[in-house]
């Protein structure tokens, strides 16, 4: 009988042990491990040098990718930056599935090895580092043994990127008086970087993408399974050449309030360390954030429901309970899920009252009501949006437990500003405490999406992106353009649900050129747990979506039943300077969205090689002679066969592919 693939890796691993190995207190000390994807493409070896120092490579198809990279951090207990002594262990196979009611897919399968390889440093504290392989990538994260509590005072992580490569990334926060390093965030805009170019900020945001070579070969870094233990982290603004190490927070984040440094009982893990590696179809495609976190905590998720959203504020602020009154009948004329009703709800005259008021009438018509806090407290860079305070210990779970009696469906925290371990503390016991209430979570002015929604499968979405809502601040320079789009599909979105709240027609056309057509392919394009369309929703039948769907009923039928969630996602073509198409599958009806960035019309080819055998009716909705115009086309194709498309400048698309 012929050995299976992971018996042949464990005796490479112990090739590896006879051969760098001696034997130490009953244990078999290494100076190499050496870790195999299932299929064997993706390997990470890990290896201490003479003076004990840990470093690791990732390879790719044989080919390196992440070049030999330093490991190691240092705490209160441990020292794992030199002195270091690893020991063997064995392999095992990970291989399990889950559901997940949002995202990209909602059926998730992984497959991938791991190894926990026990650590002793200088001072004799033991450690260990976990390693793992899969189809998609590879990560590592450490684990500090002992007991009491310990500070994690610097952490070594490093990434080598192989010469040649270009970087798109974000910078961490920005340098006007409203992305402030106090402010401390993700808001501002994606951008092109030499590789080993440093940056006048405060770090590159997670995610961070390195194109090796155009269309082929990428590497995505992120992080997951980030718990109240650590902080969150991101890549230093001065890389060493082409190594780009880890950094903590900012002091000046949060105003200030918080340590940087994180602490914690003893034993505790730090976050993956997460590398995703392929062409771009599997960079887009992938899931590994997700697949290396926490399983879900929610034993019962049927409350959790997905949908899409009216939203007043960006178009004409909270307003009055009357106009809230408007958009809910809107969404229900239009089977929208959901109305959010964002900042200062709470300073309406008897404003509890109006609160009840509208979760009655929204239920009426089978709409469920969210509702707007700021998440401060003296961090919040902006104390005058209220509800404020109530999103804090001891009150929270009060205030939870009141609007879930009100009927209320999910809650909005925003202003966050900082990714230090007192906020993390905040966002999980946010998530926690919300889950006992059957509570939606949407967080903006956020982190990154850190594989939480796995973990918390009622954390619907997360901003942490320069959305729609900068239109409205159109003279700070961060409203989103054809290129920004591009990139957040390309980027951001990658890693989890994105709360950019798309579709605003006149103002992505006033402020950055943007077609009608490509602000509704948006819709599809980019993925949110409950999606929130921006623009407005009132009773006035000549502004705002009421006026666009009355002169293209179309338009507004495609809005009504676009879904939010998927059964599959699949790039069909993408490039991050210049266009991103995507099909996305519910159930067997498939949604096709592409964007472009150029200031000239351009010709486009792909196959429908997604679709599964068989005849289609396809139904196009793209743009007419204006750029406030729109048509709809429809036609057959079959599965595989070549398609032509035309996008005017900056032009978009959207369509229904539906088996016959």
């Amino acid at each position: 009988m012929l050995p299976t693939s992971s018996a042949l890796r464990a005796v490479l691993l112990i090739a590896i042990v006879a051969a760098y190995g001696c034997e130490s207190m009953g244990e078999t000390e290494v100076e190499a491990v050496l870790l195999a994807s299932p299929s064997g493409d993706i390997q990470i070896e890990v290896r201490t040098d003479a003076e004990g120092r840990l470093s690791y490579t990732v390879t790719r198809r044989g080919e390196t990718v992440i070049e030999r990279s330093p490991l190691g951090l240092v705490s209160t207990g441990h020292d794992l930056s030199t002195g270091v002594t690893m020991f063997s262990s064995s392999v095992r196979t990970v291989d399990e599935s889950y559901t997940m009611p949002t995202g990209k897919r909602r059926e998730r399968r992984v497959i991938g090895t791991e190894i926990t390889v026990p650590l002793r440093g200088a001072n004799g504290a033991r450690a260990e580092l976990i390693l793992r392989a899969h189809r998609d990538g590879a990560a590592f994260r450490y684990r500090l043994l002992g007991q009491g509590v310990s500070r994690v005072t610097s952490e070594s992580t490093g990434f080598a990127i192989p010469a040649g490569a270009r970087m798109l990334s974000r910078p961490y926060d920005g340098g006007d008086a409203i992305f402030a390093p106090s402010a401390g965030g993700y808001e501002m805009p994606p951008f092109i970087v030499p590789l080993g170019e440093a940056i006048d900020r405060t770090g590159f945001a997670f995610p961070t993408l390195f194109e090796i070579e155009a269309g082929a070969r990428y590497i995505m870094v992120s992080e997951a399974d980030l718990d109240e233990s650590y902080c969150g982290t991101r890549l230093h603004e001065t890389p060493e050449g082409r190594l780009y190490r880890i950094r903590f927070p900012d002091e000046r984040e949060g105003r200030g309030i918080g340590g940087v440094i994180p602490e914690a009982v003893l034993p505790f893990s730090t976050p993956w360390r997460v590398i995703a590696l392929g062409d771009l179809a599997t960079i887009v495609e992938s899931t590994l954030v997700d697949d290396l976190s926490a399983s879900s905590a929610i034993d019962d998720p049927s409350w959790i429901v997905p949908g899409r959203a009216a939203w007043s504020w960006f178009s004409q602020e909270t307003g009055t309970p009357e106009l809230q009154s408007e958009y809910i009948d809107f969404a229900g004329e239009y089977g929208w899920d959901y109305v959010l009703i964002d900042a200062k709800w709470d300073q309406w005259e008897n404003a509890e009252q109006e609160a009840q008021n509208l979760v009655a009438k929204a239920e009426a018509v089978g709409v469920k009501l969210l509702l707007w806090y700021n998440s401060g407290g003296p961090h919040t860079v902006s104390p005058g949006e209220t509800p404020l305070d109530r999103m804090l210990e001891p009150v929270r779970r009060d205030e939870m437990d009141k609007i879930s009696r009100w009927g209320v469906a999910g809650i909005k925290v925003d202003f966050f500003n900082s990714d230090k371990q007192d906020r993390i503390e905040q966002y999980i016991g946010i998530l926690e405490d919300a889950a006992d209430f059957e509570l939606l979570v949407n967080f903006h002015g956020s982190t990154v999406p850190r594989g939480w929604q796995r973990t918390y499968p009622h954390l619907m979405t997360l901003e942490a992106v320069n959305g729609a809502e900068n239109y409205k601040f159109a003279g700070v320079g961060n409203a989103p353009t054809a290129i920004m789009n591009v990139q957040h599909a390309l980027l951001r979105n990658v890693v989890g649900s994105m709360d950019y709240t798309p579709v605003v027609f006149e103002s992505a056309l006033a402020n950055a050129g943007l077609p009608y057509a490509h602000s509704l392919a948006l819709a599809v394009l980019f993925e949110s747990g409950i999606q929130h369309f921006a623009d407005r929703a009132d009773s006035v039948q000549t502004a705002g979506y009421r006026q666009v769907f009355r002169a293209y009923p179309f338009v507004g039928d495609f809005l009504s039943t676009v879904p939010v969630a998927w059964d599959e996602t699949r790039l069909v073509q993408g490039d991050i300077d210049s266009h991103v198409f995507l099909a996305r599958r519910s159930g067997t009806q498939w949604y096709l969205a592409g964007i472009h960035a150029a200031e000239q019309a351009t010709e486009y080819m792909f196959a429908l090689d997604f679709l599964n055998e068989g005849t289609y009716a396809i139904s196009w909705i793209a743009q007419d002679e204006f750029a406030d115009s729109f048509r709809l086309v429809s036609e057959t194709a079959a599965a595989g066969d070549l398609v032509t498309v035309d996008m005017p400048a900056n032009g978009g698309f959207v369509a229904t592919l539906t088996p016959l």
